[in-house]
């Protein structure tokens, strides 16, 4: 069942993916969640690689190094 749950830095540009995790430093959890990249939130990479860009709602999000291995998520077939 959680065999397609992987780090957001795994998904290519793109593709859609739901949120199953966010973890790390709880100040950063909470900031990622006013931002709205939160559990069950739905995204879409639209540049992989180191910084990622990010659509995520009606916002675009861009995320650097270690950030993108700290959100897990679950692709959209």
């Amino acid at each position: 069942m959680y065999s397609n749950i992987m780090p957001l830095e795994l998904l290519s540009c793109g593709e859609l993916a739901v949120v199953e995790d966010v973890h790390g430093d709880p100040q950063w959890v909470n900031r990622m969640a006013e931002l709205g990249l939160r559990t069950g939130c739905q995204l879409r990479m639209l540049q992989s690689g180191s910084p990622c860009l990010l659509q995520v709602g009606g916002c675009r999000l861009c995320l650097r190094g270690d950030d993108c291995m700290k959100i897990l998520v679950r692709p959209v077939m």
